[in-house]
């Protein structure tokens, strides 16, 4: 690789080549590609030992500093790295770059509105964005596109021009031109519509490679990610600090090449019903009827009918899995060209069409590597049987899981009231018609039925009840749920049938024990509770004899002239039997 070192007026000052005498020499460079970001970073470690051409008062590695550039050509293209970091010892030095012009990098661009449409140039324009020496547009696929668009908070030039990008579905790159000797002269922006059936996007399709297995490359690795799997998305706009919904549009669904409804709107929101099918929610008591998995987003607009372009563009992104493929291996590409790949190691064989999203240089070529992404699946043109086997086997490995129902909530209130907990098996989000055991496990106390009745007085505070389901005896599922008892404190008052003072020593009186929680009289038979009776006299003495004679009474107890001498106090206190 040669490399042209460039000060900070972008004039070349030095060069770098292992192939040539009298330039410095590299010991070793990574060069990494990204297609979402339009740029690149360059990482090169450089020897410091001096050249032919040096003297005492200038050494050519003293160019690489923080205000140098390096640019390098490749497949014809030039390529410019600001130089960002620069690390030193005695022997080498090391620069990592990045592929922008500092001014996109650093400099930053304000919060902006648009009080019409515009096109792309002309928020270039009124942001800024191409305020610096040589940086023009080129090719322009959007040139036809006018929007109204808002940003809020501030950016980097660099990630404010990726923004727009995305806004107007676009994708661009960088394009570095050099004067004949060597020196800059232009920055050209090219700006693709977005990589869709119609579009090709950055780079081209390159119907002259195909990667096979075995062949050009060694290995394929195959992610699949349904982390931020969702299926249904409230998009909303704002005008005037009031939010914009979508329930004001018109009808909308989208069917797929089988005519089944893969989108369609409800309301203000958006909803993708196969990507709930296959990627439900979490399967709780509260949740049964509500499998949705939901994200709420903002549109920076405040008209319904981009908002809802927006949320739908948003829902078919995450409605599904994503799915990357990593190449062991590289080839003669460029970021965003897109290819095929083939390989006989799944089942079924995999045959893809897929874009180049990133790239992994360096100067040992062995470790060189393609990031894949975009992917498309083309026709496997396998024969009947096998797609009917296959299809077999991937309903056989479809999950069971459990979808629990109550008629009266699992949060019971002072060990009252019951509900029936019903349950649900599912297989590959479909309802499973086959035949189902059910057995449930409360307490360590196993039962077998259809449903499960559960009483309040059996729930102290929390209980687990554990599900499983067997079909042709082998278990299959299992899920738990938890129930709640939420208890009141217990109120007591003690009543007299006469009173609690008498003359001449003259008493007869029932004393009772009521029970009061959440404000109604409970134990009214006295037959939950045992109820102990203690006795202290006049002087606060207690009365042991009288106290053992009375411990687990009942709820009432007869009091007469041979329980009381001059004056005496009564007590009680209740014990769960």
């Amino acid at each position: 690789m040669h490399l042209v070192i460039h000060d900070a007026s972008l004039r070349k000052v030095a060069f770098v080549d292992n192939t040539k005498q009298n330039t410095l020499k590299y010991v070793k460079y990574e060069w990494y590609r990204s297609l979402e970001t339009a740029g690149s970073t360059f990482t090169v470690t450089i020897q410091k030992k001096a050249i032919q051409t040096d003297n005492h008062y200038e050494v050519a590695y003293n160019h690489l500093n923080e205000r140098s550039f390096i640019t390098f050509k490749a497949k014809n293209k030039t390529h410019l790295f600001s130089v960002m970091v620069v690390t030193e010892d005695e022997e080498t030095i090391t620069c990592e770059c990045e592929s922008a012009n500092l001014e996109l990098i650093n400099e930053y661009a304000n919060p902006y509105k648009a009080n019409k449409a515009m096109t792309f140039v002309e928020y270039c324009n009124a942001m800024g964005l191409l305020s610096f020496t040589y940086l023009t547009i080129g090719l322009n696929e959007v040139s036809d596109k006018s929007l109204t668009l808002e940003w809020e908070g501030q950016d980097t030039k660099l990630a404010r021009l990726l923004s727009l990008a995305n806004k107007f579905d676009a994708e661009i790159e960088f394009d570095t031109r050099l004067n004949a000797d060597s020196s800059i002269k232009q920055f050209v922006l090219n700006v693709y519509h977005i990589n869709d059936d119609k579009h090709q996007g950055v780079g081209r399709i390159r119907e002259d490679v195909q990667l096979v297995y075995g062949k050009n490359i060694k290995s394929v690795t195959r992610t699949i990610d349904k982390t931020n799997v969702v299926n249904a998305i409230r998009p909303t706009g704002t005008k005037d600090g009031n939010t914009v919904v979508i329930s004001g549009l018109s009808a909308w669904e989208e069917k797929n090449e089988d005519g089944i409804v893969e989108f369609y709107q409800k309301g203000e929101m958006l909803y993708a019903p196969i990507s709930m099918q296959l990627y439900p929610s979490t399967f709780t008591h509260d949740t049964i009827d509500d499998q949705w998995t939901r994200k709420d987003i903002t549109v920076d607009s405040d008209n319904p009918t981009v908002v809802r372009a927006e949320g739908i563009k948003a829902l078919k992104r995450l409605a599904y899995p994503s799915i990357t493929y990593e190449v062991d291996g590289f080839f003669d590409g460029e970021i965003g060209d897109t290819v095929k790949v083939i390989d006989n190691g799944f089942v079924p064989k995999l045959i893809l069409k897929a874009r180049v999203i990133e790239q992994y240089i360096y100067d040992d070529e062995t470790k060189n590597k393609t990031v894949l992404g975009n992917f498309t699946a083309l026709e496997n043109r396998i024969s009947d049987d096998m797609q009917a086997r296959l299809n077999e086997l991937v309903e056989k490995a479809k999950p069971y899981t459990i979808k629990l129902s109550t008629d009266n909530g699992v949060v019971f209130k002072n060990q009252e009231g019951e509900t029936v907990v019903t349950p649900m098996l599912y297989k590959g989000g479909q309802p499973f018609v086959g035949s189902v055991v059910w057995k449930w496990t409360l307490d360590g106390v196993t039962t077998t039925s259809m449903t499960f009745r559960v009483n309040g007085y059996d729930v102290k505070e929390t209980s687990n009840l554990i599900v499983s389901a067997y079909v042709d005896n082998i278990l299959v599922a299992s899920t738990e749920v938890t129930l709640a008892n939420l208890a009141e404190p217990i109120l007591m008052i003690i009543k007299t049938s006469n009173g609690n003072i008498f003359k001449n020593n003259l008493i007869n009186t029932v004393l009772t024990a009521t029970l009061w929680r959440g404000g109604k009289e409970i134990d009214t038979d006295g037959s939950q509770f045992s109820y102990i009776w203690t006795k202290t006299d006049a002087d606060g003495n207690a009365e042991t004899a009288w106290n053992q004679a009375h411990t687990y009474s009942s709820k009432s107890i007869a009091i007469t002239q041979q329980d009381v001498f001059r004056r005496a106090q009564f007590e009680c206190t209740i014990e769960p039997i």
